[in-house]
């Protein structure tokens, strides 16, 4: 699966924009709220994290597994996913394969816990066809004692498989005049260890 997305960040205190009208988008729906946590899973050196991979057992959602997502050079990203499974501290072996030619055989053991509140709404068209989702993730993530606990708030605009590319720049372009500010980080999990990894290189 290939995981086209764009991240914002917006104030705790803003509401969510309005996307009806935006391009091909008709309407925005209503809301759907979940609670989701995940775990994530990196070597001691964080050699994943800084190649800009992601290895996560997330529950909650429609989409609750393990997942793994890898870097693709025209800036998106490719997702695996593998089910929850029985154990909650060991990665499928089907994951470390994608990425043995990075970790060899070290252990991937977990390195953050992130929980977030979602509402996910449905950018439609015309034809009442889903296009895209746009969520607003509220954020809670325990990865470094020189932190504590860490809180912020996510936009993320995510194209259906069927619409093009252009699509999201242009609901980026109507985001970021409502206001909304591009996020910093390339992902949650960069943004939980910025004080140990430095800033982010993508």
């Amino acid at each position: 699966m290939i995981e086209r997305e764009l991240k914002f960040e917006l104030d705790l205190d803003r509401p969510v924009p309005r996307l009806d009208g935006v391009g091909p988008v008709a309407r925005q729906g209503d809301p759907v709220k979940s609670a989701l946590e995940a775990t994530y899973f990196d070597t001691a050196d964080h050699r994943l994290t800084e190649a800009g991979i992601t290895v996560r057992r997330r529950t909650g959602g429609h989409d609750a597994g393990w997942h793994l997502k890898l870097p693709r050079p025209d800036g998106h990203r490719e997702e695996v996913q593998e089910p929850l499974g029985q154990s909650t501290e060991t990665v499928p072996q089907a994951l470390r394969e994608h990425v043995r030619d990075r970790i060899g055989d070290r252990e991937l053991t977990p390195i953050a816990r992130i929980r977030s509140t979602r509402y996910a709404y449905p950018l439609l068209d015309a034809e009442n066809r889903p296009l895209a989702t746009l969520t607003d993730d509220h954020v809670t993530a325990e990865a470094d004692e020189a932190i504590g606990i860490d809180t912020w708030r996510e936009i993320e605009v995510e194209l259906e498989d069927t619409t093009g590319d252009d699509v999201l720049h242009v609901l980026a372009d109507a985001l970021e005049h409502a206001g909304v500010r591009p996020a910093p980080w390339p992902s949650k999990l960069r943004r939980a260890l910025r004080h140990r990894l430095g800033p982010a290189s993508g």
